[in-house]
């Protein structure tokens, strides 16, 4: 379901569970649209951050979620889904919308779309496409009920999003996001290789990506334009780290595992990404890969 424009809509007071990289700029987003806006984060950076924007934080989901009629979920883990779930259900009001914008696997997506179907709220899965900076024009995947998606999308476009997307039921918008990630990962891996191979060859980072990107090269992709420059300045701050996306692709190896698939390519990239988080880059960008194989 694309959702360019939708009629308007009594403005639905929101809480923001998880307030980093993602959550963050979302709960901004809300705040400066005039909605009332709650947040909460364990990180005291976080909620200060978000508390600047207009956000009324806390360091309790349960607090933050009182009083919401939609709760967006920004969190790092499956597990950390489940455990907020588990804090926020008895405090959510009778038939608050819970959207889940975490990259999980979709059977955490069902098991907290049950837990809080015990407490009388609904549950989306809508995870979103794009980058951080990206927000406006995200796409949110989302699995749900139609009427749940089409709330959603009510709240979210034109705030967050461009669009909304249904792509099946509860679980499908997170099976969308960790295939889409495990692309991510593959496209990374290659560069990588591909950026430590040129060098090899006596040609520098630097002049092997600002080529192919300048082509037009069909193997040329707004990821591959950003990492390149990344990988031959070696700036490796974190817009997506090594340890997310060793998780996600890991939840992509495991829906493979469950249809009995063996999906070669991303085996190759999860072994890939495991050494570099092992070898103790887990929290810097996904462009750091390229250290590991320059160090062999």
């Amino acid at each position: 379901m694309t959702s360019p424009s939708l009629p308007s809509s009594p403005s639905p007071a929101v809480a923001v569970i998880g307030l980093g990289t993602m959550g963050g700029r979302a709960a901004a987003a809300f705040a400066a649209a005039g909605r009332p806006t709650a947040g909460a984060d364990p990180f005291e950076a976080a909620r200060t951050a978000a508390a600047r924007q207009g956000v009324t934080v806390s360091d309790s989901p349960a607090a933050a979620v009182s009083g919401a009629d939609l709760v967006l979920l920004s969190l790092p883990t499956p597990q950390h889904v489940l455990d907020v779930v588990d804090e926020i259900a008895g405090a959510l009001g009778p038939g608050a919308l819970v959207a889940d914008t975490s990259t999980i696997d979709p059977e955490t997506a069902q098991e907290a779309a049950r837990r809080l179907a015990a407490h009388g709220a609904r549950y989306v899965d809508a995870p979103v496409l794009g980058r951080p900076e990206g927000i406006g024009s995200w796409t949110l995947v989302a699995g749900g009920a139609q009427a749940d998606v089409t709330e959603l999308a009510a709240a979210a476009v034109g705030v967050i999003a461009k669009s909304v997307e249904q792509v099946g039921e509860v679980g499908a918008g997170s099976t969308v996001k960790v295939l889409n990630n495990v692309m991510f990962g593959a496209i990374n891996a290659v560069t990588a290789e591909v950026v430590d191979l040129a060098e090899r060859a006596g040609i520098s980072a630097e002049t092997f990506g600002s080529v192919v990107a300048g082509s037009g090269a069909a193997t040329v992709s707004p990821l591959f334009r950003d990492i390149s420059v990344r990988m031959a300045g070696r700036d490796y701050e974190p817009a997506f780290t090594l340890a997310l996306l060793e998780k996600d692709v890991r939840l992509g190896a495991g829906i493979a595992a469950r249809f009995g698939v063996q999906a070669d390519v991303t085996t190759a990239v999860q072994a890939l990404i495991s050494e570099a988080v092992s070898s103790g880059r887990a929290g810097q960008d996904t462009s750091a890969l390229v250290e590991l194989l320059r160090a062999r």
